[in-house]
């Protein structure tokens, strides 16, 4: 086997072993502060380690002068799909399961 083959199965199964991101399912626990326990590991993480994204953020529109609620956000209990981040210092909520 060349070197070069050789150096991509290292650096391969290197990043592999770092865990550098996965997804997988969690329920929100409470939302201020944000705590979510992840349902793979029973481990709950708050507020920074959990972050939001735009799809599951509490979002509203002015239409004619009234308020309407695009997007209700989360709220305790709801079952969100979660992305693991730099081999699980964060998790970023991508959308309710």
């Amino acid at each position: 086997m060349e070197i070069i083959e050789q150096l991509k199965i290292i650096i391969n199964d290197t990043v592999k072993a770092m865990d550098l991101l996965s997804t997988g399912y969690a329920t929100v626990i409470r939302t201020s502060p944000l705590t979510l326990k992840i349902l793979a590991t029973q481990m709950e993480v708050i507020e920074p380690v959990a972050e939001l994204t735009d799809n599951v953020r509490y979002k509203t529109v002015t239409v004619q002068g009234e308020t309407v609620v695009t997007n209700p956000g989360l709220k305790a209990g709801d079952k969100v799909l979660v992305m693991k981040a730099n081999s699980g210092q964060n998790y970023i909520v991508i959308s309710k399961a």
